[in-house]
């Protein structure tokens, strides 16, 4: 009798795994997706034109020890973007004060339109050059810090929306073996109002 409730009690709890499984991964899944790899602090943002602004690229979740990453920024890239944004500046943020950390970076820039903003390409490389240096796995609140400006423009409608994406994101230990640093909130998303 033991042996038959036994088997009864095994088979309702897989029976029922599925559901318990799915409404568990579906009410978290966009927080583990977005809580992971290189990302801007803030997922969207509403700007007033022609005005200066910053924001922080954070490194979440890392697994292993970073000596050096890459990636790159895309300014009014994204198929649903207007050429509003304009890049002006990238810099280390406060995770990265340490003067070992070195960072070079290249603008690729698109044709530029009227109100002054293009669609850029933004190739950023950083490296330590300590051999026991890097990133130790964990958190990275302010890593990078992006300055941009909004274009002027004028007749603006409510609703405009531009981007600043990161892809291309790759890191690596110092014996060269790669860490996984993507993360599927790579897009940063503005919407533009008056003043």
């Amino acid at each position: 009798m033991f042996k038959v409730i036994s088997i009864v009690i095994v088979y309702s709890i897989l029976l029922n795994l599925p559901g318990i499984a799915q409404s568990i991964g579906t009410n978290n899944l966009t927080e583990v997706a977005a809580s992971f790899g290189l990302r801007f602090e803030k997922e969207v943002e509403y700007r007033s034109e022609d005005s200066a602004y910053t924001e922080n690229i954070q490194l979440l979740k890392l697994s292993k020890k970073a000596h050096a990453m890459q990636f790159r920024l895309l300014i009014n890239k994204a198929p649903d973007d207007s050429p509003i944004l304009i890049f002006s500046d990238i810099k280390k943020g406060i995770d990265l004060s340490d003067p070992s950390w070195l960072m070079d970076y290249n603008i690729i820039k698109g044709p530029v339109t009227k109100n002054g903003a293009s669609q850029d390409e933004i190739f950023i490389v950083l490296y330590n050059l300590n051999q026991g240096g890097g990133l130790s796995p964990g958190d990275y609140k302010n890593l990078f810090t992006v300055k941009y400006k909004v274009a002027d423009l004028s007749g603006l409608k409510n609703n405009i929306k531009s981007s600043i994406q990161i892809s291309n994101a790759e890191a690596s230990t110092f014996d060269g073996f790669a860490i996984d640093i993507k993360s599927d909130r790579n897009e940063f998303k503005i919407y533009i109002s008056r003043k």
